[in-house]
Order: structure tokens, then sequence, then C-alpha cells
């Protein structure tokens, strides 16, 4: 472990954030490629007080027969960064996402439980680190980031991939352990792709780092979903305006202009029904929830195949390209004005929840040089106005999404304790399909 204590060693700590940052995205969107070789993917690294060290991972879950892409394909994106680094798109997008990160915690420091507190202070101890409130920890991180070059986010980023760059055949090995863990299914035979055993183990991690890696191609990612003139024009075509709350259990209504407590209802000039509530829980955060009615309800009688809206919902989950955008730039908007988006669902409606931030972000530069970006409100307006209007379905989003369910059906059939709520629940509705 490297202890931080003074702003150079926190502005290396916030270099390993940021190269951290940019391989776990690489993962992910390499995850939901039309076939993807791993099911889940995650790579981190930790100071670790319990064994004394600072201690890298690399967890995957994949299907039995892709194991050994898997690997490969992880191993080649880890060995992408350690080699060729960062570019600088993903250093100003994951440099600017830190920064308002720590904005965010420092609004929210006096509101952070004395259990959290507590927690965090003992493992800072324990680990050498020296402790900041939130509002100290904002001040150093604009500090650091006011100073951080490309060059330290790659030395970082060649350091945190070390011991994966440094298996390949001509490179300066590394001391230390690599611990490599595989749980695999039962009974398969040798010839059997899904087959695994130590020695096709190591095998496939030494052929995962044998493979040449070409540097990451930078994606241009819009600023804003919207633009301004079409903004302008649909504007003028539809005037905003608010309309009162109606009712149909005897709620007297409510007017336009009225804030009623604990939620204030209105609606939107088109009909939309909204529901307004204060949190003073959750400085600078907004959660939105989009409700549609119908759900698995409507499968019935609407006439659809059992399990049609689940599996369209989890499909526009999958998805995500909007208009003249596609998938991968939405995505990195979305990590770019960190936003959250999760589509479910239910018996009686299909939702689609969002978590925002309400002050600026996507902002690029520091300091004086800061040029701001657009709300995090209005970044999340512009993702609803596309799911609306603009969402495209695509073949591979259905694969996954379809895929998906069979991942968790067969999760389901290997635990005996859900296994068992299955067989109660298929008992108490009498076998119902829903």
């Amino acid at each position: 472990m490297e202890p931080i204590v003074d702003l150079g060693s926190f502005r290396k700590s916030l270099a390993k954030r940021v190269a951290l940052a940019a391989l776990q995205i690489r993962l992910n969107v390499g995850g939901r490629s039309d076939d993807p070789a791993f099911t889940f993917v995650e790579f981190n690294q930790l100071d670790s007080a319990r064994e004394g060290c600072a201690v890298c991972s690399l967890d995957m879950t994949a299907e039995p027969h892709k194991w050994k892409e898997a690997i490969e394909k992880s191993l080649s994106e880890i060995r992408k960064l350690g080699v060729y680094g960062v570019t600088m798109g993903e250093m100003e997008r994951y440099a600017s996402s830190l920064m308002t990160d720590g904005e965010q915690l420092a609004a929210q420091g006096d509101r952070i439980s004395h259990g959290d507190q507590l927690s965090y202070l003992m493992e800072t101890i324990a680990n050498g680190h020296t402790f900041m409130s939130p509002e100290q920890s904002y001040i150093m991180t604009a500090k650091a980031l006011s100073s951080l070059t490309i060059e330290e986010v790659n030395n970082a980023a060649a350091e945190l991939c070390s011991h994966v760059t440094s298996l390949k055949d001509g490179e300066k090995s590394l001391s230390g352990p690599v611990i490599a863990v595989a749980c695999v299914p039962k009974g398969v035979s040798e010839d059997d792709p899904a087959y695994c055993d130590e020695e096709s183990l190591v095998k496939a991690i030494y052929d995962g780092c044998q493979i040449e890696v070409e540097p990451e191609e930078d994606v241009v990612v819009p600023f804003t979903l919207l633009p301004e003139d079409k903004l302008a024009s649909a504007m003028e075509a539809n005037p905003p305006v608010w309309l009162g709350g109606q009712f149909s259990d005897g709620t007297p209504n409510t007017a336009p202009d009225t804030i009623t407590r604990p939620f204030t209802l209105r609606r939107l000039g088109n009909g939309i029904r909204v529901g307004v509530a204060y949190n003073s829980h959750e400085s600078q955060r907004g959660h939105l929830r989009l409700v549609a009615p119908g759900g698995r309800d409507a499968e019935k009688r609407l006439g659809f195949k059992k399990g049609s809206m689940s599996i369209g919902a989890r499909t526009m989950q999958e998805g995500g390209a909007f208009g003249p955008w596609t998938r991968e730039q939405v995505e990195l908007f979305c990590v770019d004005h960190l936003l959250m988006v999760e589509i479910n669902c239910s018996e009686e409606s299909i939702t689609v929840d969002f978590v925002f931030p309400t002050n600026n972000v996507g902002n690029t530069g520091f300091g004086d040089d800061v040029q701001l970006g657009i709300t995090g409100t209005e970044s999340v307006m512009q993702i609803v106005r596309e799911i609306i209007v603009g969402f495209k379905w695509e073949e591979d989003a259905l694969g996954r999404s379809k895929s998906s369910f069979r991942t968790t059906h067969e999760t389901l059939l290997k635990n005996l304790e859900n296994v068992s709520t299955e067989r109660i629940m298929e008992a108490m509705t009498a076998n119902d399909d829903r």
C-alpha cells in the first residue's frame, strides 16, 4: 500500500481512479457487444488492511463454453490500458466525474451517518492514509486535478496492469503472486469447450497475454443529445405549460401554481401527470421515475406472447441507441453526466428509473479554465425524450435480454432457497404462468 499523506500521493491515487474508471467502462462496453464474451466483468484495485497490501482483482462470469474467450477479451483490455494508457477524451471524462463526485459528497457531508463516518475513519487509519472530511477532500481533489497530466494517468495505468502485461513473452517479469480461481460445471468431458482444469486455465491466461493489442480509439461523445435549434423549434411548436392536478378519488384538484406537501401534483400540457417531492437528504441528487401502465398484466389482454413485456423492458435496458447516436455514444453520455438508468417490468407497469445530479456535469477543464456542461436535470430529460420518441430496437440487445433471463433461470434452479421459494409460489398461485 502507498499511504496518501500529501498532495503528491493524493494526485497519484486520483490518477489510478481515472485509469480504473476508463478500464471498467471499456470492459462494460465490450460486454454489450453483438456476441459478448462475458455476462459480468469488473476490475478493481483496493487497499486491503486485512491483507496489508493493495489487491488488484478481476472478477467475471461467462457462459461455460465461452470461458476462454472471456479471459482473452478481459486480459487484452487490461494489457491495452497498461501498454497504451488512456485517451485524452477518457482523461477529461473521468477526471470531470471525480470532480463532480467530490462536489456532491461535500454537499452531503453533514448528512453522512455516524456509522459510515466511523467505518471510513477506521479504514483510512488502518491503511495509513490521512483522514479528510468531505469538504477537505473536495478542495484537495480540485487542487490535484488542476495539475494532473495524462502522463501521470498513463504511468498509474501501467503500474495497475503490470501483473498482466509482465506475463507476455519478452516483458520484464514481476515478483509476487498471481492467483486464479475458476468455478466451472461438474461432469464436463475433456473434449467439451466448457471443460476447465488447472492446466487449461493457466494456458488460457498465458495465451491471452500474448495477443497483440492496438491503442484505443477515442469515441466522439455528444455534448448534448438535443441541438439548440431543434429544442427551440420544439418549444415553439409545443409551448411548455403547467396544468393543474386532477384526481378521480375525491381529492380536490390543485392549481398549476400551487406547491403542496408532501407531493406537488401537476400535469404537463400533453396530459402527462407529474408528482414532485423534495428530499433534504439528497443534496445535488435527483430521482425520476417514468411509469407506463401495462406490464405483465397487459400480455394476456393485448394477445402478446408470455414474457414478451419483461423481455422487451430488458431489451431496452440492454440497448440504448437514440436518433443519430450509437449505443456506445449514449452510454458514454450517461457516464459523462453521471446518469443511472434502470428499466423494469412489473405486473402492473413498465418503470424507467433515473438517478442524476442536479448541478452542472460534463464539464471540461478545471479552475479558471472550466467550461460548464449542461445540468444533470437537463441531460436526464433529454434521455427521457429520446426513449419516448427516438428509441432504436436492436437485434443484439434482444439476444442479450434473452440470455440474461436464461442465466437467471439457471441460477435459480441451482439455489436451494430460491427453488424452494419458487415451488411455494407455484403452489400458492395455482401454477399461474406469470
